[in-house]
């Protein structure tokens, strides 16, 4: 009789995001992500996530960013375009270009820019 083993997934693949860039770094470069994720950090450059992408409330972003869905909670500067969901939490502040095919700015959350509403 064979004795199975239980394996246990990390928690962030159950539904809230991984921190992948925390508070103290700065980073700038390309980044690819098939989980969802989250950057609370200081990041310049490329993100392609094909998941949710988190923009922390500690983040400072300038980015070109393509995202199945976006939360923003932080600050974001850049392009944007996401297939699915962008939401602006109350102290997120975006500016830039946004293609989305949902936009969401809750009270106290900042949008400055041009929007495209017509992703599928």
């Amino acid at each position: 009789m064979a004795i199975r083993q239980e394996r246990r997934d990390p928690s962030f693949l159950q539904a809230s995001p991984r921190t992948v860039l925390s508070p103290e770094t700065a980073v700038s470069g390309k980044l690819t992500f098939d989980l969802p994720v989250k950057i609370d950090s200081r990041f310049t450059g490329e993100v392609k996530a094909s998941e949710l992408l988190v923009v922390g409330p500690n983040a400072e972003v300038e980015a070109k960013i393509s995202a199945r869905d976006l939360q923003i909670e932080g600050n974001l500067v850049g392009t944007v375009r996401v297939s699915g969901w962008i939401e602006i939490l109350p102290g997120g502040h975006f500016r830039g270009e946004i293609e989305a095919g949902r936009l969401r700015v809750y009270p106290g959350g900042l949008f400055e820019g041009k929007g495209n509403l017509s992703l599928p």
